[in-house]
C-alpha cells in the first residue's frame, strides 16, 4: 500500500467518527516519521507527559491531542481494527477520572493511578522541590519546614472542604456515566468553599441539598445512601489522588500565589522574594519537572 492509498483508506474508514481529526493527524505524521512513538492524549497533557516521553522513550515523539478520553479510546479501537497499523509504536494516555475503567482494552493504555495528571502535582515532594529550586529554600532554612507544615495543613483542610461534592459527583458518574446538564468548571461552584490562606482556614459552605439545587438536572440522578457510602470510601482511601484534579490544581495555583505574596511582604522571607508568573493555565508547565512520576509510567513508555 503506498502513501496515497494509506491516506484514502483510513480517512474513509472514519469519516463519521468523532475521532477523525486525531486519526488524520496520525495519518499525516506516520508518513513522515514512521519510526516515532505516536502518543494520543486527552487534551492539554503535553506539559506533564512530553518531558517524560522524551526522557524514557528512546525515539522521536509525535503527540496527538484527541479532545477527550472517549476520543482517545475511539482512535485506539480504530487503529486496532486495521492490521497495517500494528507495526507502529503507539501509546494511549488517559485520566482515571471517577470511571471504573474495567474494560480489558485499558491494558494497552496508561491510566493515571489517581483522578488525573493534576493529582501528581499535589505531593509534598512537588511543593518542596518548587520551594527549593524556584524560591531558594534549603535544608538548613527553618522557614522551609514552616512553609511545608502550613501547606500540608491548608491542603488537608481544602481536601475536607471539597470532599462531599466529590463524593456526590463520583457516585453519579459511576452510576449513570454520561450526565446531561451537569458541567463542572476548573474550580468549585461559587460560594461552596471559603479560603483564607493568611488565616490558614478553609471552610465548606454547602450541603448535599445545595449541591442538588445548584445543578438543574441533578434531581434526575438520584443516589442511594449505599452508593454515596461506596464513593466516600473510595475517595477517603487516598484523598490526594482521588479528588477531582482540576479542583486541586486550582488550589495549588492560588496557594503558590499566596506564598509569593508572603515572601514579598514578610521580612522573615526576604531572601525568598521572587516574582514568577504562575496562573492556572501555566502552573502544570512550570511545575512539570517537580511533579510525581510513577514507575509504571516509565515501564509503560518503555513497553510501547
Amino acid at each position: 500500500m503506498n502513501a496515497t492509498e494509506f491516506s484514502v483508506v483510513n480517512i474513509s474508514a472514519i469519516r463519521d467518527s468523532s475521532a477523525n481529526v486525531a486519526f488524520m493527524d496520525f495519518n499525516d505524521a506516520v508518513r513522515y516519521k514512521p519510526e516515532s512513538l505516536f502518543v494520543f492524549y486527552e487534551g492539554q497533557d503535553d506539559d506533564y507527559y512530553y518531558p517524560r516521553l522524551q526522557r524514557y522513550a528512546g525515539r522521536d515523539i509525535e503527540a496527538i491531542k484527541c479532545n477527550g478520553k472517549a476520543k482517545v479510546i475511539a482512535v485506539y479501537k480504530l487503529l486496532l481494527s486495521k492490521s497495517e497499523y500494528a507495526k507502529y509504536h503507539k501509546g494511549f494516555f488517559v485520566d482515571k477520572d471517577f470511571d471504573l475503567n474495567t474494560e480489558t482494552f485499558f491494558s494497552d493504555f496508561f491510566v493515571t493511578s489517581g483522578y488525573s495528571i493534576e493529582n501528581y502535582y499535589m505531593s509534598d515532594q512537588c511543593m518542596e522541590s518548587l520551594l527549593r529550586q524556584k524560591f531558594g529554600f534549603h535544608s538548613g532554612d527553618g522557614n522551609l519546614a514552616t512553609v511545608m507544615s502550613n501547606y500540608r495543613s491548608v491542603r488537608q483542610r481544602y481536601f475536607e472542604a471539597i470532599f462531599l461534592f466529590n463524593v456526590w459527583y463520583c457516585a453519579i458518574k459511576r452510576k449513570y456515566g454520561r450526565l446531561e446538564g451537569i458541567t463542572l468548571s476548573q474550580d468549585m461552584p461559587k460560594g461552596f468553599v471559603k479560603i483564607d490562606f493568611h488565616a490558614g482556614d478553609v471552610q465548606s459552605q454547602y450541603t448535599m441539598t445545595e449541591i442538588v439545587s445548584t445543578f438543574a438536572n441533578a434531581a434526575n440522578y438520584p443516589l442511594t445512601p449505599t452508593e454515596l457510602a461506596v464513593a466516600e470510601t473510595y475517595i477517603l482511601s487516598d484523598m490526594r489522588m482521588n479528588l477531582r484534579g482540576k479542583y486541586l490544581l486550582d488550589f495549588l495555583n492560588r496557594y503558590i500565589n499566596y506564598l509569593m505574596d508572603v515572601f514579598r511582604t514578610n521580612p522573615a522571607y526576604s531572601t525568598h522574594k521572587r516574582t514568577i508568573n504562575i496562573q492556572y493555565n501555566n502552573v502544570m508547565s512550570i511545575l512539570s519537572s517537580f511533579s510525581d512520576t510513577e514507575q509504571r509510567l516509565i515501564d509503560y513508555i518503555a513497553r510501547v
